[in-house]
């Protein structure tokens, strides 16, 4: 996951730190500073590794938000710790009032024209509870962009461990009629659709395996209740269906998996439960508390494992091994 450009002001100490990036002037030099991080990621992932990065868009209001201003607070009722956000304007490549900026597309065409990556997929994730909007005149925005980016045409891909149950549809489609074809044993042979009618409609491969994921994921966002001990809140928490998927459909087991974007250390979590590496970076000695908490605490980490929970402990037990002689 990378920053949001103009939207939130990542914390330090309860302070806005310099150099984050999506604190800059304008939508170009953030994009910039993205495509600079990018190139680092293709210096250092492997020719048959993937890159994924999601990125969310805004609408261009006039001005967009640039430096902090020293309020360390926003009111009506949203999160603690969130700078309010003084403006600048958009410059020389400002846009019209109300247009979306189209950032996730600058960024992944300059992906693909200057940097030489191939653009495997664009996934639309979408947020079936995603914030309510005040608008009238457009549709409320409720999905934002990932793009899976590779650096060769032949790369590690276990598509397999995410496939979706067959669902049986209108058009009658019976998904349990598979049977192996002699060239691709895994994938089935082809299975006519029939209207009710008797019209045939088409032929579908059915793999007894599932079928294969679409390119729009529905993920709900999820809470993160911290420990006050830590002294740190947060208000975005990232989805662990995220990367668990994207982990165990482009990556194997030992593999590396790296998160330049660490934040409270979701992808590293789910990484390390998944049988990987997990590596999380962030500029926020804040955030890399809240990772180390996130990845070592036995109920995050069933969380992640979509297993059950680990009873309480019980106030004032004792460690099973202290006071040994």
């Amino acid at each position: 996951m990378t920053p949001y450009f103009g939207l939130r002001s990542y914390q330090d100490g309860g302070k806005h730190y310099d150099g984050q990036i999506g604190a800059e002037a304008t939508p170009a030099e953030f994009v910039d500073a993205l495509i600079a991080a990018t190139r680092e990621m293709v210096r250092v992932v492997k020719p048959s590794g993937s890159i994924w990065v999601n990125l969310g868009d805004k609408y261009a209001a006039g001005s967009t938000p640039g430096p902090q201003s020293a309020s360390t607070t926003m009111t009506g009722g949203a999160h603690k710790g969130v700078s309010n956000i003084t403006k600048r304007t958009l410059g020389t490549d400002c846009v019209k009032q109300k247009s979306l900026l189209g950032i996730p597309w600058r960024y992944a065409i300059r992906c693909i024209d200057e940097l030489g990556l191939i653009l495997r997929a664009e996934v639309i994730w979408s947020k079936p509870n995603g914030m309510p909007e005040s608008v009238t005149d457009r549709v409320r925005r409720s999905h934002e962009q990932w793009f899976h980016f590779t650096r060769q045409p032949r790369y590690y891909s276990a598509v397999d461990e995410i496939r979706e149950p067959h669902v049986a549809t209108q058009t009658g489609r019976d998904t349990t009629a598979w049977r192996p074809g002699p060239n691709y044993p895994n994938r089935g042979t082809h299975v006519g659709v029939r209207h009710e009618d008797g019209g045939r409609v088409a032929d579908f491969a059915l793999s007894p395996l599932g079928k294969l994921p679409g390119s729009v994921w529905q993920v709900a966002t999820e809470p993160l209740r911290v420990p006050e001990s830590l002294g740190v809140d947060h208000f975005a928490a990232f989805p662990t269906e995220w990367p668990r998927r994207i982990i165990q459909g482009w990556s194997p087991i030992g593999a590396t998996v790296l998160d330049p974007f660490g934040g409270t250390g979701t992808t590293a979590l789910c990484a390390d439960v998944l049988g990987r590496h997990g590596i999380s970076v962030d500029m926020s000695a804040d955030y890399c508390r809240l990772a180390q908490w996130r990845t070592a605490d036995p109920k995050q980490r069933a969380h992640a494992a979509r297993v059950a929970q680990p009873p309480a402990v019980p106030d004032g037990q004792l460690d099973l091994f202290c006071g040994a002689v």
